[in-house]
């Protein structure tokens, strides 16, 4: 009998220090919507499910991505600033041409995951290669499975729709689905529970909130609002969907080691609002409201939630952070812009562990801020604090104000030209 006890603890110990523990990965990422139509932001539009995720983790007050769909998606996938990758303006790869993002060239940080053990899955929009005439891109960028949007392929007009009946490609096979979005999140929330037993990455690109703005499942007989109401429709659906996701990780069991990641890709496409006051809308400006997008965070692992922080984040972080957590070195020879901010979740105090300026780019035009002023290529200088939507130029009689303008601008300064696109010569119709 004592015999039998010790061969059963030794099974045991022998079966835990075998155990993967690293925290599973979910990034969801809204397409067109910024901070201002989130609640939880002082936007006057409800999302109850990503306030939820706020109260649960840490908000970020200041975060940056690219102020354009394509270069946020491919800074975020490779940890590069665009002068870097060369991806600096907006390119459709299925419909525009082109070789798109290279997997020779740049390893994702799926792919990095995937090679140390991660279950990895996209559900949503991929946009920068095109899956017509390269269905592997996927797989070489690092992921197992896909449920996707394919993008308006050239020639191909039943690609156009990814809602009502969207043309969706599921690992592969191509088919018809009622609403392309509900189709996604529930092929992801099926990953979940099929991978439950090793650590995963989930990258959801959401379909919505990008136009064509039409109806949803909640909304469906109500097709003559107009744009904004639409786009109130399609917010209030992404927020339900989000809390799907999370619904369905947490009754799983897996809540406490997922890290659960809520942002935008670019500024809204529709004028919103915060803390009581209109705001213009985002996308494409050559502003912080082009750029600055809303970063919710649950890591029950790393932290108690209910924290707002004022930590300065952009996309070249996530890249290190996820790598971070999943315990694992990027590949060698390769360049990183950004710094992991576990520290930041972890509520470290040290400035020494976190960034004091962010960046961002579209196309030559560059900008660079701190926690209060945003400097740009062209000269402009402007106080965030007091001049949100930067319409009004710093005082020359503000004493501070100089100082901080010339540090921003050394740093601004530093950075190389771009690298040479890696698509078509560009046209001006493509913007």
């Amino acid at each position: 009998m004592k015999s039998t006890l010790i061969a059963l603890l030794l099974c045991l110990i022998t079966a835990n220090a075998g155990a993967d523990d690293r925290p599973n990965i979910i990034l969801i990422m809204v397409d067109d919507m910024g901070r201002d139509w989130v609640s939880c932001y002082g936007a006057q539009h409800q999302t109850p499910n990503i306030d939820r995720l706020a109260q649960q983790g840490v908000r970020y007050e200041t975060a940056w991505c690219t102020p354009i769909c394509t270069p946020t998606r491919v800074t975020l996938l490779t940890g590069q600033y665009p002068f870097r990758h060369g991806w600096t303006q907006h390119y459709d790869v299925p419909r525009w041409g082109g070789g798109g993002l290279s997997w020779t060239k740049f390893t994702s940080f799926a792919r990095v995951l995937r090679d140390s053990g991660y279950a990895t899955a996209i559900g949503g929009k991929w946009q920068i290669n095109h899956l017509g005439k390269q269905p592997d891109a996927l797989k070489h960028h690092g992921f197992d499975e896909h449920c996707v949007w394919t993008g308006v392929e050239a020639g191909r007009t039943e690609t156009a729709n990814r809602y009502w009946d969207g043309h969706i490609m599921t690992n592969g096979h191509r088919a018809t689905a009622s609403y392309g979005p509900d189709t996604i999140n529930s092929f992801l929330i099926d990953f979940i529970r099929r991978k439950r037993e090793k650590p995963f990455l989930v990258y959801y690109p959401m379909l919505l909130t990008h136009g064509p703005h039409t109806t949803t499942p909640q909304n469906k007989g109500n097709a003559q609002g107009d744009k904004e109401s639409l786009y109130g429709g399609n917010v209030t659906y992404m927020d339900q969907l989000v809390g799907k996701l999370t619904e369905a990780v947490d009754k799983a069991g897996l809540g406490h080691n997922t890290l659960v990641v809520f942002t935008g890709d670019n500024g809204s496409a529709a004028a919103g609002s915060l803390n009581g006051k209109p705001f213009e809308k985002g996308k494409g400006r050559e502003a912080d409201r082009g750029a600055h997008v809303p970063l919710v965070v649950r890591a029950p692992f790393l932290t108690s939630g209910g924290r707002v922080s004022r930590d300065l984040i952009d996309f070249t972080d996530l890249y290190p952070t996820f790598l971070e957590l999943a315990k694992t070195a990027p590949p060698k020879d390769m360049t990183l812009d950004g710094r992991s901010f576990v520290p930041s979740l972890r509520g470290s105090e040290d400035p020494f562990e976190k960034r004091n300026w962010i960046f961002s780019q579209i196309g030559d035009f560059r900008m660079i801020r701190d926690w209060q002023h945003i400097v740009d290529s062209q000269g402009n200088f402007h106080d965030l604090t007091k001049d949100p939507l930067q319409q009004t130029e710093v005082s020359p009689l503000d004493k501070i104000a100089p100082g901080r303008r010339q540090r921003l601008e050394v740093i601004l300064k530093r950075f190389p030209e771009n690298a040479p696109a890696p698509f078509p010569e560009f046209s001006e119709k493509h913007r």
